[in-house]
């Protein structure tokens, strides 16, 4: 009898030990973590607190698109570029890859390009801004794939300026949504650039070409308000170009409609070392608005020349 009583008491101790571990740590994670500078109203899901936009992500999430000139170019390039990113909070360092091929005599291109790893280091302060999952601020990311075409309306008009459109896609490839990296959903854009070269043959100088683009950016988004976000896309600037360098100044940016942190302004810097095979470019971008980093990139690129170029 005296054993029957210690059996049951042992049953029901480890019935009560059990009960109380399941109350005590749940099974799988919360949907966010109950953080009270996070105001998690404890249903949310955590991804919902996540900001989809240029101020409150990577830098390499939703950059401003590059200024096409109004031109496609006549050789195939390899491209393969260090890039670091500063700011207050924040320092990413990437690689970037690009690949460029034009055909059809050099009146249509296509081009993919993307960040294929970047390290991350955010201090606490922006992880709370970026309501990062589980405040994650430290790691690797893989980056988003973009792929483009590009079409030569105009080109060597006398008086015109030479013309190209361009139509863009980004995938939902990237990785680290959980810490405000890559967006993880799909976005596009097209502009249309132009190019003209102004005081050719001087002295040092083989030509002046100054340049634009205007077009329009979109990237979906989380928000139950605004599915996605929509951006007037826009760019210029000049090129100083000489037969071994080239140097280029540029401000581009885009302008969101949702107004949180979705309207960035870049100036851009770059100098051009032109050699036959290879040319070496070492750049800056400083963030004016919104997309606050300060990025220096260097950059090698591998070109052939097509046998029917000009």
């Amino acid at each position: 009898m005296v054993g029957k009583q210690v059996f049951f008491k042992t049953i029901f101790s480890l019935l009560f030990f059990l009960l109380l571990s399941y109350n005590c740590y749940p099974q799988s994670d919360p949907p966010i973590d109950s953080d009270p500078n996070r105001n998690w109203d404890g249903i949310t899901h955590w991804s919902r607190y996540i900001v989809i936009s240029p101020g409150f992500m990577g830098p390499n999430a939703l950059p401003v698109p590059e200024i096409k000139k109004g031109l496609v170019e006549n050789n195939i390039e390899f491209e393969l570029s260090q890039q670091n990113h500063f700011s207050k909070h924040d320092k990413t360092f990437n690689l970037f890859s690009r690949f460029y091929l034009p055909f059809a005599n050099n009146k249509i291109a296509v081009e993919l390009y993307m960040v294929p790893v970047e390290y991350f280091s955010m201090d606490t302060n922006l992880r709370y801004e970026r309501k990062t999952f589980k405040l994650e601020g430290e790691g690797f990311a893989v980056g988003d794939l973009y792929f483009s075409t590009i079409i030569q309306l105009l080109k060597n008009h006398k008086s015109l300026p030479d013309i190209a459109l361009r139509l863009a896609c980004r995938t939902a490839s990237g990785g680290k949504f959980t810490a405000a990296r890559f967006t993880d959903t799909p976005g596009y854009f097209f502009d249309v650039s132009f190019g003209k070269k102004i005081l050719k043959n001087l002295k040092q100088i083989e030509n002046i070409n100054i340049f634009g683009m205007a077009g329009f950016y979109s990237w979906q988004t989380y928000s139950v308000s605004h599915r996605q976000d929509d951006a007037f896309l826009f760019g210029f600037g000049a090129d100083i170009n000489t037969k071994s360098f080239s140097i280029s100044n540029a401000v581009a940016g885009y302008l969101g409609y949702c107004q949180n942190l979705d309207r960035p302004i870049v100036y851009r810097f770059h100098i051009n070392k032109n050699a036959k095979h290879f040319d070496f470019r070492i750049g800056y971008q400083a963030g004016l608005q919104d997309l606050l980093y300060n990025t220096i990139n260097f950059s090698v690129i591998y070109h052939i020349k097509k046998p029917n170029s000009k």
